[in-house]
């Protein structure tokens, strides 16, 4: 878990760095924290055995998202400086405050709970794939 931590927090410090260095949002936008949320998804969804770790995981996959997402857009609103977090394309048509509050509750809430559906499908694709293979060979 720890390793996804770090590479979801580098991934949006760089993500930053980029954004503040002029580079286009059009090519930012593929230092994705999101991928490696989505991987450590399928990895916890395969490798976690109860529900509640993959809940647990799914919480703690969120919250180096989410503290990126908050401090970027802390930034924005304190500087006015532009920054990807808070492009037309991801902002939703909100304001720089409600942007940030739809990412404390959406971190909180609905990210966490969609995560850990995912996780919830892979795991029971991967137990039905244990179960196809264990009575394959009988």
């Amino acid at each position: 878990m720890k390793l996804f931590i770090a590479l979801i927090a580098v991934m949006g410090v760089i993500r930053f760095v980029l954004t503040m260095a002029g580079v286009s949002n059009d090519v930012v936008k593929y230092a994705s924290m999101t991928v490696i949320i989505m991987a450590g998804s399928v990895y916890f969804g395969v490798t976690t055995s109860t529900h509640k770790e993959r809940l647990k995981a799914a919480y703690l996959l969120i919250l180096p998202y989410m503290l990126v997402e908050v401090a970027a857009l802390s930034f924005t609103w304190l500087t006015g400086r532009p920054t990807i977090f808070h492009a037309p394309e991801y902002s939703m048509g909100l304001g720089i405050a409600g942007h940030m509050l739809g990412h404390l509750v959406g971190g909180l809430t609905w990210e966490p709970l969609m995560l850990f559906v995912v996780m919830e499908i892979v795991w029971a694709v991967a137990l039905g794939g244990r179960w196809v293979r264990a009575h394959a060979t009988g």
